[in-house]
């Protein structure tokens, strides 16, 4: 195995391995589940991706997202009040379930070394028009964030996703990643749907109906309808399978937000304009907003080395 700079080049060899018979079908069996596993994960990113492909342009268009700042929750504050991150200026960034790399636009604005991922290849193209156009020097790539095994150990100072990790049916495995190319205290910020996001919203009552907090949902895409065998879906994690996965992963917990949106209704065109993630779908949305929180921000940490 080799390493050039971030990114990991395999140089194959020729192994030959001898198993007993016993130890033999015991690996097939194991084998097989994880390939039968494989294999229905794929086909559930492949709907996403297609799901996403369909939905970029009306998304990347409709909703307002800044280049200014890195976003954490619609209508909310962004970077530059939370200070999650801090002072990246040198450091080299990877932002998952990029989108069109708004956010490593913005860190590559504020001096990061700035890489950024999507599945979407849609997404991809939004996010090189965008960083052309803003003049950032954003390194664009397109994969899948549970396997990040083009880049070498230790490769990033920070990893970063906002409303990426709900679409990942094996967090563990893309924790488990995040982990490797992290340098030793290198920083994740996992900017997820809040698990209550998963219940209704009743409208007229303006309350939230909580059905079954411990076992929340999976969303199932409605629209866009682009897979007949598969539809794309959202993952819903509670507080405590969040905190596990990530402890399991070797990362500390060190800060929890649920971001709390600006008051919409007191604030001019120009103040709401300036907000890092916004537009007028989410504007309509501000009482829900303002009562139950749509995002949650975990900073997280690996730990120091030796």
């Amino acid at each position: 195995m080799c390493e050039v700079g971030l990114f990991r080049v395999d140089e194959r060899t020729d192994c030959k391995c001898h198993f007993a018979y016993v130890e033999w079908v015991i690996l097939v069996s194991v084998l097989q589940g994880i390939s039968n596993s494989l294999l229905h994960n794929d086909r559930i990113k492949r709907a996403i991706q297609l799901g996403w492909d369909a939905m970029s342009p009306a998304y990347q268009a409709e909703t307002r997202i800044s280049t200014d700042d890195v976003h954490y929750a619609p209508l909310c504050p962004g970077e530059r009040e939370l200070a999650l991150i801090g002072d990246v200026a040198g450091k080299r960034t990877l932002e998952l379930a990029c989108g069109a790399a708004q956010n490593s636009i913005a860190l590559a604005r504020w001096g990061a070394r700035a890489t950024a991922l999507d599945i979407s290849p849609v997404q991809l193209g939004a996010a090189k028009a965008l960083a052309a156009q803003e003049a950032a020097a954003v390194n664009l790539l397109r994969g899948d964030m549970e396997r990040l095994g083009m880049f070498r150990s230790g490769a990033f100072d920070v990893a970063l996703s906002c409303f990426g990790w709900e679409f990942a049916p094996d967090l563990a495995a893309c924790f488990a990643e995040c982990n490797r190319v992290l340098r030793c205290g290198g920083l994740l910020i996992v900017g997820t749907t809040h698990p209550l996001t998963a219940f209704e919203w009743d409208a007229d009552e303006n309350a939230l109906w909580v059905t079954d907090y411990f076992n929340p949902p999976v969303e199932v895409w409605e629209e866009p309808r682009v897979d007949a065998e598969q539809r794309g879906l959202t993952f819903f994690r509670t507080f405590e399978e969040m905190f596990g996965l990530l402890a399991s992963a070797g990362f500390r917990v060190e800060r929890v937000v649920e971001p709390f949106p600006y008051p919409i209704p007191d604030m001019t065109d120009d103040e709401k304009r300036a907000i890092p993630y916004g537009g007028a779908y989410w504007e309509s949305q501000y009482e829900r907003l303002s009562r139950i929180p749509f995002a949650i921000v975990y900073k997280t940490r690996k730990a120091e080395c030796g």
